[in-house]
């Protein structure tokens, strides 16, 4: 096959149909229109003499052939967008990039918000896209660059990636309002332990951290958990109708009771190390422009402003 005669934007057409397994949601990333990416796969197909990515209820799933070359494509677009990158410099106002930040739900309602709020102001023409994965694929795709930033309580991800503290996070108790906890601001552990519980356990690795206090607190074996969730969407209608108890981040609580009445958050009735929420990204692109906007960005947002409001200086 002769590499001169393939036009280089199939590759690009053919990354967006691996990463969203669907070709109008590919042509929705590449701002082409569906007709365009099935025509692209089409040529692709002819090209690799293979159906790369067959239909399913799952979506377009790639073939073994499809996984075999999606390592070397990635590889192979983000060196070239890398080198088309060297030396320019990032004009936030006038670009139309599109940032992907890996970062759990709790991240996305708490953060990510905020961040669009402020983003869209100084660079309209950005776009955001949020990845939910656990960190073993987000370190392959941050190498790859398929990923720019991962925020949320994430360990290290590795030796290659640099990361910066935003804040400090901590754990409450979200009850309903309506329960007999409704209307107080703290409880012992006993009564902690004879309710009953949701688990919320996303990606990443703020269920460990919450397991690491509950152990110090002899209540990890003892509570009694009715349901374990991996979403945080509707958690709070379901603390508010059942009466069970949600141990979560105190700023995914707040935002819980920011939206309605009807919910109530006590001090946890042990003690609680807080833990830390950061950014971090792979050193490949430490000097790209836009990854270090974005950084910069985030980091005035969170990190300096929670200084701020415990009246210290921003030590970065």
């Amino acid at each position: 096959m002769n590499i001169n005669t393939i036009d280089l934007n199939l590759f690009l057409a053919f990354q967006a149909i691996y990463a969203t397994r669907s070709v109008t949601l590919a042509g929705e990333r590449l701002g082409m229109t569906q007709s365009a990416v099935s025509n692209a796969l089409k040529r692709l197909r002819e090209r690799f003499n293979d159906a790369l990515f067959v239909r399913s209820t799952d979506g377009m799933v790639p073939t073994p052939v499809a996984e075999r070359l999606i390592t070397p494509i990635e590889e192979g677009l983000a060196c070239l967008m890398q080198a088309v990158d060297q030396g320019r410099t990032f004009e936030a106002q006038t670009s139309g990039r599109t940032f992907r930040i890996a970062v759990n739900d709790i991240g996305q309602l708490v953060m990510m918000s905020e961040l669009l709020l402020v983003a869209r102001g100084i660079a309209p023409g950005v776009r955001f896209e949020t990845v939910d994965v656990p960190i073993a694929e987000a370190r392959q795709r941050m190498l790859h660059g398929q990923i720019d930033i991962a925020l949320g309580s994430w360990e290290p991800i590795g030796p290659s990636f640099y990361q910066q503290r935003l804040f400090d996070e901590t754990f409450v108790v979200l009850t309903s309002r309506a329960s007999p906890l409704g209307s107080r601001d703290s409880m012992d552990l006993d009564e902690y332990l004879a309710a009953e519980h949701i688990a919320y356990r996303p990606h990443g690795t703020t269920d460990f951290q919450l397991q690491q206090t509950l152990e110090r607190a002899g209540a990890l074996d003892r509570r009694r958990v009715v349901l374990t969730a991996a979403h945080s969407l509707g958690l709070s209608s379901i603390v508010a109708s059942s009466g069970l108890l949600l141990t979560a981040p105190a700023r995914l609580a707040q935002a819980m009771v920011a939206s309605r009445t009807d919910l109530h958050i006590v001090n946890a009735p042990f003690e609680v190390v807080p833990f830390e929420i950061r950014q971090q990204w792979h050193e490949r692109f430490h000097q790209d422009s836009g990854n270090r906007w974005l950084r910069e960005l985030i980091f005035g947002l969170f990190h300096q402003r929670s200084q701020r409001n415990q009246g210290v200086g921003t030590d970065t």
